[in-house]
């Protein structure tokens, strides 16, 4: 029988024979498994990586709220008098900045315990210690008398009783139907002043309707 030595083997050696295709096959195999295991080796590298970056972002910071409330409800009494309630789908808390981010707005403002208004909004900001509440998207305030407001940002002081916006603004009032830039009044729509860019229409009496308050979600 022949028998052919592997390359740089000793033809006098005892060295198992060798067939030079095989030899070859296992070469390309090797070559394959060392680019594959570099491939996995990289790959965890990669993920090491992304995980500490992930980690890095989520750790504690000045973002970060404190607590996220679901089905948020807050409740505003002066010596047992109800002032106003607020519910909201969530809230994030920040204890430091003393503000709550709540989403999806339902508001009734009362005076003497009595329903005056509500209001409904896309988001607010609400500062936890003085209760100011800042709100924008889509702002409905609809008085129990059945008139009307909308603008898309409005601020309001519980102090004063005031809601102001800057933006424009269109009112629903009677046979009024006034659009202006910028606003201030009170939770029934009283004591209206606009800034500026005021127009002024009267409704024909057959379109005049009365706004009902939204009902809470």
């Amino acid at each position: 029988m022949f028998k052919i030595n592997p390359p740089n083997a000793d033809p006098g050696s005892n060295a198992p024979a060798v067939n030079p295709s095989r030899w070859a096959s296992r070469s390309v195999k090797f070559a394959v498994l060392c680019v594959f295991l570099g491939g996995i080796l990289a790959w965890l590298v990669h993920q090491g990586n992304s995980r500490q970056t992930v980690l890095e972002n989520s750790s504690p910071g000045a973002k970060s709220p404190d607590a996220v409330i679901y089905k948020f409800h807050l409740v505003s009494t002066v010596q047992g008098e109800k002032k106003w309630e607020l519910f909201s789908t969530s809230a994030q808390l920040y204890q430091n900045q003393k503000q709550a981010y709540a989403d999806d707005i339902y508001a009734e403002y009362y005076k003497k315990n009595k329903l005056v208004s509500t209001l409904t909004a896309g988001k607010a900001v609400i500062n936890t210690e003085t209760n100011e509440t800042q709100v924008e998207g889509h702002v409905e305030l609809i008085t129990e008398n059945g008139s009307k407001m909308e603008t898309e940002k409005l601020s309001w002081n519980p102090d004063t009783d005031e809601i102001k916006t800057e933006s424009r603004v269109h009112v629903y009032k009677g046979l009024d139907d006034i659009t202006a830039v910028g606003m201030t009044a009170d939770t029934q729509l009283n004591n209206v002043r606009f800034m500026r860019d005021v127009v002024t229409k009267v409704r024909d009496t057959r379109e005049v309707e009365h706004f009902h308050e939204p009902k809470k979600f």
